[in-house]
């Protein structure tokens, strides 16, 4: 069987290089104290899994969260007041209602819609903060706010300019959800907050389509309109999910766009529509159309231009100036695509004030103040540019000049041939990330602190987030440079495994991670146990497995102690996975699983996902396919559930077409690696070599399937990338050169194969010594070569040489030995002494672990020795027979038609007359004299 990926520098068949655990920070918080940290523990405090009545009462928990009181109730559900213990803080907890018809589809289409709110993070956006489910609803944990909402603070006397300014706030928190990809199709007074700061929060993003609103005054929904017949179906998008008469539109009349009525699927563009009604409302105190003519227009729209006429004028007695009524009145066109390109296009148009003010500001300034004021402001922009600094000298500590010098002579001092080059990429990779560090690390604190769009408690989210991606990133630096011959090998494959400090802006799974306990000296234990676990990981990528095992197996206990669920999780990941590189699959399996369970415990979803995808690659090297398919699919709906993840998806078709390719299922193995190739182009840089191993992977399939001049292509792609990466001398590219070989003999072309399979057998025998098993491999790709020439005494003596090699190494009872006894074989059937080829061919045979296609060709080859030296036909034909099975299971359908057509063209010989001395013997036997051996 030729090398997979990953490439094998351990014991034959185990796998080598570390699937690196994605793992999301553990969130900070506050030690609860006070007396609201007392209540959380008091004994009255009932859990209900399932609601028992219409309201619940104080005391009873919703998941973790404690009801305080109930605030609000609609047609969508009730709002409470409650308290989270874990994190010590007052929240809303909104309940919502499913229609019972359709509850499991309409819990489902809830959970998307709250996951996707919780991605919004906006100074003027209502923050959710966890999403779940109650017996049959929904919660949705949002932030409280206390205040009032828009339609009740519109009540009291207010002035345009105030008016306006706070639908600008909230016109913002519109964009920012645009800007999200949500919309959110029923915006309205009662859907703003106006806090005790007089700040707008827009809440209830997304929700609108699913359930209904019960608002008081004009928001009463109940008002239904009577379209005519035919123009709204039973489920028309933008509309609650509770109509079922056609022709009926439930939703907020007084602010709907024409759109809606007609069943067409809201967009931003909607939403600006229905913001300009609520500020025509707010502005000029009555209503811009009337619902029962938007709905008479809304059927007429498109076949008239009269049906503009449904939006009223402004009252003429109206201080509110013109260029506002004129920006209102175009948000309220009819036709989308005659409103503005975008909110912020409208707000834009609604904030002339302020620039035509700093405009006549500017021409009354003199000279003298004018330099003052530029003066002024660059030393503003200075101090933003400076609240944010530091990021670099931050990771500074982590990786800096004086380390790519200690690193390169590190390297430099191995010896190895190809050290400069290898050197070279991995400071370049190196490089890479740190600046992709810095960026993630300074971003984070500018959306919070400069832009203003990011709470505080995102900001330490994601800063913990990086701080443990640093943590790993400097743990393996430092291995680096003091890196010995071994490391060196395999380099490029570590720092390419390192976890992408992109995977830090994943706010809803950082944010749905359980949190940190609140005792500080625990929390620092965690710390350092974290700490101590990164060097740990920098071990096993650096391929010194058993130092990995044995220090993770030291941490367990400790990490156990601590009783936080991602660390356990984290640690029992990569324990299982250092067990399974040593050849302990079962040990490695249960760990693994283990870890699936803390992660899900723990609601580490990226942590989750990447356990399971290690766990379906052992699965499927323990030949247990229906198990690693099962799991396999719950990685893949945990990801949809994620909102999709590509490097995740990545990996786990890359590991569902290694243990494809092992197995023999070629056609699978292509899908699974085309797939992955697909997906790494979408996340990974072209020198990652990640995408040059999956390169590799799909010629070696594609050559198992005939296909030739394709896996001609692909692996010279693949070396030649990983030359560009690696150097020419890097046993990674005789592992290129051993295949290119393979594919050049089975295209005919014997010369070059020849040339491949020796400047293999060269790197090897530079990189490991004379008579290391790597140099027997690339001798077993000679001895092929050559038997294709015909020069099969040559062939048989690389053959024995290599299988010299083994045999002192591996020793003899090690399944690699079966692929230098067939080569034996092989040559010497092809040299026409075939009585000499059985005992070898035999022996290949008779190994354990091998897989399916190198046994059939061992068993057909016997069979035509047994055949040609007359020793049993029976027994050839029956070798043939299980040949062709082997051949069918892999699905090699030359191979099978070539036996097919061998033993059709041999039957089994006629009986020839025994001898006298045959006749003797057997008589011998009847009278008891000879004994047969059982």
């Amino acid at each position: 069987m030729p090398p997979s990926w990953p490439p094998d520098d351990r014991d034959p068949g185990q796998p080598q290089d570390e699937t690196q655990p994605l793992t999301p920070p553990p969130r900070e918080r506050t030690a609860p104290a006070g007396p609201r940290a007392r209540q959380a523990h008091t004994p009255y405090l009932q859990d209900r899994s399932e609601p028992e009545g219409p309201e619940l009462r104080r005391g009873e928990r919703v998941d973790r969260y404690v009801i305080l009181k109930a605030v609000g109730e609609g047609g969508m559900g009730v709002v409470y007041a409650a308290y989270d213990p874990e994190l010590d803080r007052k929240v809303a907890l909104k309940l919502l209602r499913l229609e019972m018809n359709d509850a499991e589809q309409g819990r489902a289409r809830l959970l998307r819609e709250a996951q996707a709110m919780a991605r919004v993070s906006h100074p003027n956006v209502c923050s959710v903060y966890d999403v779940g489910t109650f017996g049959e609803q929904v919660f949705i944990a949002m932030e409280f706010i206390s205040g009032s909402t828009l339609h009740q603070w519109l009540k009291q006397e207010r002035s345009w300019r105030d008016v306006l300014r706070v639908f600008l706030q909230a016109g913002q928190g519109l964009e920012a959800a645009h800007a999200a990809g949500l919309v959110h199709r029923d915006f309205k007074p009662a859907n703003v907050l106006i806090g005790k700061d007089d700040r707008a929060f827009v809440t209830d993003f997304g929700l609108a389509r699913l359930v209904s609103s019960n608002e008081e005054e004009e928001e009463d929904p109940s008002a239904s309109l009577a379209l005519p017949p035919g123009r709204m179906g039973e489920s028309s998008p933008g509309v609650s999910s509770s109509v079922t008469q056609v022709g009926v539109v439930v939703g907020t009349p007084n602010y709907m766009p024409p759109e809606q009525y007609l069943g067409n699927t809201p967009d931003a563009r909607s939403d600006q529509f229905s913001f300009c009604a609520a500020l025509f409302k707010a502005l000029y105190r009555t209503r811009p159309f009337e619902p029962k003519q938007m709905a008479a227009a809304a059927a007429e729209l498109g076949e008239r231009s009269t049906a503009s006429l449904a939006i009223q004028a402004p009252p003429s007695s109206s201080k509110v100036p013109a260029w506002v009524r004129r920006a209102v009145l175009k948000g309220l066109s009819l036709r989308p695509e005659e409103r503005f390109a975008s909110m912020r296009a409208l707000l834009d148009a609604l904030s002339q004030e302020p620039r035509r003010a700093a405009k006549r500001q500017g021409l009354m300034v003199a000279a003298g103040l004018s330099v003052a004021l530029i003066a002024a402001v660059g030393v503003q922009t200075h101090r933003q540019s400076q609240i944010c600094a530091g990021s670099d000298q931050l990771m500074a500590r982590s990786w800096n000049p004086e380390m790519r010098q200690k690193l390169e002579a590190a390297f430099s001092a191995t010896g190895r041939a190809f050290a400069p080059e290898v050197a070279r990429s991995v400071g370049q990779v190196l490089d890479t990330y740190a600046g992709e560090w810095v960026r993630q690390h300074t971003e984070a604190c500018e959306a919070t602190r400069v832009r203003g769009v990011q709470t505080e408690e995102l900001l330490s989210l994601r800063v913990v987030c990086l701080e443990r991606h640093r943590q790993d990133f400097q743990a393996l630096a430092h291995l680096l440079t003091e890196a010995d011959r071994k490391l060196v090998d395999r380099a490029v494959d570590a720092v390419n495994g390192l976890p992408s400090p992109r995977e830090c802006q994943d706010i809803v799974s950082l944010s749905t991670q359980a949190s940190l306990p609140a005792d500080p000296a625990l929390r620092g234990q965690i710390e350092q146990l974290a700490t101590e676990l990164s060097a740990v990981k920098a071990l096993g990528r650096a391929g010194r497995y058993k130092a990995a095992l044995s220090q993770a197996q030291q941490l367990e206990p400790k990490v156990l102690a601590t009783g936080y669920l991602p660390l356990q999780a984290e640690l029992r990941s990569s324990l299982g996975w250092y067990q399974q590189t040593v050849g302990d699959l079962e040990s490695g399996a249960f760990q693994v699983e283990q870890a699936i369970n803390d992660a899900e415990a723990g609601k580490a979803d990226r942590l989750k996902v990447d356990a399971i995808n290690r766990l379906v690659f052992i699965l499927g090297l323990q030949g247990q396919e229906k198990q690693a398919e099962q799991w396999a699919r719950l990685s893949g709906s945990a990801l949809s559930r994620m909102g999709g993840d590509t490097l995740l998806a990545s990996e786990l078709e890359g590991n569902l077409g290694t243990v494809a390719l092992r197995q023999g299922n070629y056609p699978e193995a292509k899908r699974r690696f085309e797939k992955t190739r697909e997906l790494q182009l979408k996340v990974m840089a072209p020198e990652d070599l990640r995408s040059t191993w999956t390169t590799y992977n799909l010629g070696v399939a594609a050559l198992m399937m005939g296909e030739r001049e394709r896996a001609l292509e692909l692996l010279n792609e693949a070396r030649g990338r990983m030359e560009a990466l690696l150097g020419k001398s890097h046993p990674h590219v005789a592992d290129c050169h051993s295949m290119l070989a393979w594919a050049n003999r089975e295209l005919g072309r014997l010369e070059p194969s020849l040339t491949h399979a020796r400047t293999a057998v060269d790197i090897q025998k530079a990189m490991f010594g004379e008579e290391h098993p790597a140099v027997a491999d690339a001798l077993d790709a000679v001895g092929m070569s050559l038997i294709a020439l015909e020069r099969h005494d040559e062939a048989r003596t690389t053959f024995e040489t290599a299988l010299a090699m083994k045999e002192k190494a591996l020793g003899s009872d090690s399944p690699d030995l079966s692929f230098s006894y067939d080569g034996i074989g092989q040559a010497l059937l092809a040299a026409g002494r075939a009585e000499e080829a059985i005992a070898p061919l035999e022996k290949a045979l008779s190994f354990e672990d091998v897989e399916p296609e190198p046994l059939a060709e061992s068993g057909f080859a016997l069979a035509r020795a047994l055949w040609q030296s007359e020793k049993d036909f029976v027994r050839a034909l029956a070798e043939a027979s299980k040949a062709r099975e082997r051949f069918v299971q892999v699905g090699k359908q030359e191979r099978v038609a070539e036996v097919e057509a061998w033993l059709k063209s041999h039957p089994v010989p006629e009986e020839k007359p025994r001898s006298s001395r045959a006749k003797a013997l057997s008589s011998k036997r009847k009278r008891g004299l000879v004994r047969s051996v059982p």
